[in-house]
């Protein structure tokens, strides 16, 4: 008997997974959940999986989801809490939106859990003001700790070596710590020297294109949770769209199966998630190290939040947009796409004119250019600019090569010293190039410094207040090594975009002989194709965020046409009256300076890109 004790002592410990160990041991506090007593993952079905993957034995590195509210996903964060501190104990940091944030979920949900769970509680002391082992924000247990801090303080994410992190509610953060850069970022660092890491991301998302938690889920697998008909037994995903009710009756709101078209009452909704599985739905995105899983509030158990308080909730935001965002984030748990000040591409495509590219129109009085560098290529657009800040696109190229030789300089150079022969006979040419030394930088340099006057640097600041600063003499290197001083001209990006969308909304008009009359500062475009349309409004600004967002991939004939604005900015064209005329100026400016040593640069063809 005592022998057989003995050998029942040496017996290894079984493996729990989360889930395993929360049904045994978690108690929850009427502080904090609806349904306080003994956890049960039984009630939610769809996060069993989810912290099995959370287990020590687990492969799983990077776990990450996208929610609707009232799902108990930050619960499920706890239990993880109380597994590690009770079964794996490591470094853990859990990350809250702020310390005031923190200071309530350590007071409400973690001294509560430790409190009432005997395994917890003999491992953790009670908390007491002016104790030195464990306070609110920290948590000493044998073989670990929990510290808990807020994103906004890059002093608590930067501290020391963890591996166990649990970011909630991740576009609640700010984007920028102390200018130190993103809090997840931050966060995740510190797990680097843990091979078998874990990080746990959990959010209900916000604005699409900024949305910290759509960024992450993107490059996953985007599981979804699929449950059975409890008429046909097909799988399926509960969608809004296959809601059912009368706007007003909410009594009789049911899901439709898409498979056989039944109406589904929700009170088979507790059969159906206990049945239900995670399917991904983005297959090639499986790996070993992280998975996604996306879930919308439709799912939220029997008694927890309805399909009638869902179709209730659409009715009343249907007539509100602010309200269609709070149930599209809260209920959906997708990212709203908020509509920005950029005109639809369309618009602009459908209006253009029949001038054909690399034609000038007589009323134009300046040329400038604007430039965008790429790994491999050199994207820019030259455009002519009339005294009321009216525009003509003269033509849109990209010049093919790699930006860091000397090839495609060579063709920027041949356009920087083109002439164009305006309507009435006379020629022009480009009185100012400005070219974006963003990337590859010191072949911006050597380009701008050969050619003063012609070509200048630029740099981006979205958060300055003028269209263009004045320049600043910065240092020139190359290979690191400083070899002189030359001009930049800082550019007020966020400015000059939020001008030139307010520009392309301008219609022309009809006087009373149904004339067309161009309002100044009407932008005019030839028959460019819907690519470059797309470029151009390719940003929306997010009043929420303060900052612009893309809504399609290639943005650079937005970047180009804004280049060309502060290089005319810098001519002066804000400033001149109707009488001035730099034709001639620019023609004389124009003129190609002498070969030399120092300037290796040659003729070469540019491609047109956007016929």
């Amino acid at each position: 008997m005592i022998l057989q004790g003995l050998l029942d002592g040496l017996k290894p410990s079984p493996i729990l997974t989360v889930s395993e160990w929360a049904d045994r041991n978690r108690e929850l506090s009427p502080l904090a959940s609806s349904e306080p007593g003994q956890w049960r993952t039984s009630r939610t079905p769809y996060l069993k999986k989810i912290m099995d993957c959370l287990s020590v034995h687990s492969g799983y590195k990077k776990i990450i989801v996208e929610k609707g509210a009232q799902l108990g996903f930050t619960e499920a964060g706890n239990n993880w809490i109380g597994y590690i501190i009770d079964n794996c104990p490591a470094p853990t940091l859990m990350v809250l939106s702020t310390d005031e944030t923190v200071r309530r979920n350590s007071k409400t949900r973690v001294d509560p859990m430790i409190q009432a769970s005997p395994n917890l509680r003999t491992k953790v002391h009670e908390y007491k003001a002016n104790s030195g082992e464990n306070t609110i924000t920290q948590k000493n247990f044998p073989g670990g700790i929990l510290i808990m801090t807020g994103a906004n303080s890059s002093s608590g994410l930067r501290s020391m070596p963890i591996k166990n992190l649990f970011l909630d509610e991740v576009d609640d953060y700010p984007i920028d710590v102390n200018e130190q850069g993103s809090p997840i970022e931050l966060a995740e660092v510190r797990t680097n020297t843990f091979a078998n890491r874990k990080v746990f991301i959990i959010s209900t998302p916000t604005i699409k294109g900024c949305s910290a938690v759509d960024d992450e889920i993107s490059e996953t697998d985007k599981n979804k949770f699929s449950v059975p008909c409890p008429f046909c037994g097909a799988y399926h995903f509960l969608e809004f769209s296959n809601l059912r009710w009368n706007k007003g009756d909410y009594a009789n709101v049911k899901m439709k199966c898409p498979n056989c078209g039944e109406l589904i009452d929700e009170h088979y909704k507790t059969s159906m998630l206990a049945a239900g599985k995670w399917i991904p739905t983005d297959t090639e995105k499986i790996n070993g190290d992280t998975i996604g899983f996306i879930i919308s509030s439709l799912y939220s158990p029997f008694g927890w939040f309805s399909w009638a308080s869902a179709a209730r909730e659409y009715d009343k935001a249907a007539e509100d947009p602010n309200k269609m965002k709070v149930f599209v984030n809260t209920v959906l748990g997708e990212p709203f796409e908020e509509s920005g000040e950029a005109p639809a591409w369309h618009n602009l495509y459908n209006r253009r004119e029949l001038y054909a590219q690399n034609s000038v129109n007589d009323n134009v009085v300046m040329l400038t250019c604007g430039v965008d560098i790429q790994k491999d290529r050199i994207e820019l657009e030259v455009v002519g600019w009339c005294l009321d800040k009216s525009s003509y696109s003269i033509d849109y190229r990209v010049l093919l090569g790699n930006t860091t030789l000397p090839d495609v300089w060579h063709q920027l150079d041949d356009v920087l010293h083109e002439t164009w022969t305006k309507d009435n006979g006379s020629e022009i040419a480009i009185c100012k190039m400005a070219v974006d030394s963003g990337y590859n930088t010191t072949e911006v340099h050597d380009f701008c410094r050969q050619r003063p006057g012609l070509a200048i640097p630029i740099k981006g600041q979205p958060s300055l207040g003028l269209p263009v600063s004045p320049p600043k003499q910065i240092d020139y290197s190359r290979n690191g090594k400083k070899i002189g001083r030359l001009k930049q001209w800082n550019v007020g990006v966020n400015k000059l975009k939020a001008e030139l969308y307010s520009w392309l909304n301008i219609e022309p008009i009809s006087d009373k002989e149904n004339n067309i009359i161009y309002p100044p500062c009407y932008c005019h475009f030839p028959q460019y194709a819907q690519n470059y349309f797309e470029g151009l409004t390719a940003e929306q600004w997010i009043e929420k965020r303060q900052l612009w967002v893309k809504k399609y991939e290639r943005n650079e004939p937005l970047d180009c046409r804004i280049y060309a604005r502060a290089a005319s900015v810098v001519m002066g064209l804000d400033r001149m009256s109707s009488s001035a005329n730099i034709t001639k100026t620019a023609s004389k400016e124009a003129k190609k300076p002498k070969k030399s040593e120092d300037d290796p640069w040659g003729s070469s063809d540019f491609t047109h890109y956007w016929d």
